[in-house]
């Protein structure tokens, strides 16, 4: 029989990985990595040796990629969303960055260790702008998954029958939001299964556990866990900049 594969999706840097190990964690079965690389060895793979009827994948696919990523069928996908000005601000502290002439040199692109080398040259200000130009329009020099802006992502999974999970009333109130994914995955499980896996995949006992990390990748995901640092990180201009070039039923810019 078939598995009936759920994938959680969002923008780069929303929490997708922390809400795909929470929905694997609900529903007891595995989480097999990023979807349409089912084979890569992703960090946060787990539970793999559960027995289930059902997968879960994470993705940062736009609407129109999904379906054509892999050969498997989605049963359900579920769109974590978290305001854009702390997707910047989580951004600048995860991902790499290089000289706008390097990173969209071709020539440079070929001799990677050049790139590595410059991107210890970019100042904090820079990486921000970058980020901001990623959320607002896109910038693909961060990563392929900046193809799109964040409104542009998120717009094309609207009135999909996709159930739309925000990243703060997941910080604020997890069992309310995991009883919301429990009833849109049509499943069963009991009150102390939920808690006891909202505990397990919290920040805070994640970070715990993991120990001295020495992957990088690790050490990066578990930085904050919270949310509202671009309160404290935007200039009055950056915070004109969201104001003036976005709206969402989801957030008051």
């Amino acid at each position: 029989m078939d598995k009936k594969n759920i994938v959680i999706v969002g923008y780069p840097k929303s929490g997708t990985t922390w809400l795909s190990r929470l929905v694997s964690e609900l529903v007891s079965c595995p989480l097999q990595g990023d979807w349409g690389f089912e084979s890569l060895n992703a960090p946060y793979k787990e539970g793999l040796q559960r027995i289930s009827n059902y997968n879960v994948f994470k993705s940062h696919h736009t609407f129109n990629e999904i379906e054509k990523a892999s050969d498997q069928h989605i049963y359900k996908i579920i769109y974590i969303i978290r305001d854009p000005r702390d997707v910047v601000v989580s951004g600048i502290n995860f991902f790499k960055f290089y000289p706008k002439f390097i990173a969209n040199n071709y020539l440079f692109k070929k001799f990677s260790f050049i790139k590595k080398a410059s991107s210890k040259f970019v100042s904090e200000k820079e990486k921000k702008q970058q980020m901001i130009q990623a959320v607002l329009s896109g910038n693909k020099s961060i990563s392929q998954w900046f193809v799109q802006s964040w409104k542009t992502h998120y717009n094309q999974y609207l009135n999909k029958n996709i159930l739309f999970i925000t990243y703060e009333d997941l910080v604020k109130f997890p069992e309310k939001e995991s009883l919301k994914i429990i009833n849109y995955l049509t499943i069963e499980a009991s009150k102390q299964h939920v808690q006891n896996s909202i505990s397990k995949q919290s920040f805070q006992n994640r970070k715990k556990t993991a120990g001295p990390i020495k992957d990088e990748y690790q050490k990066k995901i578990l930085r904050k866990g919270t949310f509202g640092d671009w309160k404290n990180e935007f200039s009055e201009d950056e915070k004109c900049t969201f104001k003036k070039n976005l709206t969402s039923p989801f957030y008051n810019f």
